[in-house]
């Protein structure tokens, strides 16, 4: 149901992209939220709250779900990151996307 396979999956950056996407594409909102900065969660809350999260986890299911994740590139300066990737669904489409992270209290966190 979730991902057949995780390329370049290695580092803390990447561990944290590739948890939140799972877990918007199982519905797990609060889990998905976990994985977001604390100003994140301040803009996501002003946007509209979980329920944007549910439509990007409604995007992953009306293509299938999600079949692959690559990440293409990363690049890690101090305390913070960005983590570009490629999305293969199993409707056979791909789509890009990149992830800023920022370290916040010692853990990675995604920051839009």
């Amino acid at each position: 149901m979730l991902f057949t396979l995780l390329i370049g999956c290695s580092g803390e950056q990447d561990k944290v992209v590739i948890g939140y996407c799972k877990a918007l594409e199982s519905g797990k909102l609060d889990e998905a939220a976990s994985f977001l900065s604390r100003d994140a969660k301040i803009m996501l809350e002003k946007a509209g709250g979980k329920s944007l999260l549910a439509e990007a986890g409604l995007g992953f299911k009306q293509r299938k779900g999600i079949d692959e994740i690559k990440i293409t590139q990363k690049k890690v300066t101090g305390g913070s990151a960005i983590v570009d990737l490629v999305y293969k669904f199993k409707d056979g489409s791909t789509v890009g996307d990149n992830f800023p992270l920022v370290k916040e209290n010692g853990s990675w966190k995604i920051t839009r």
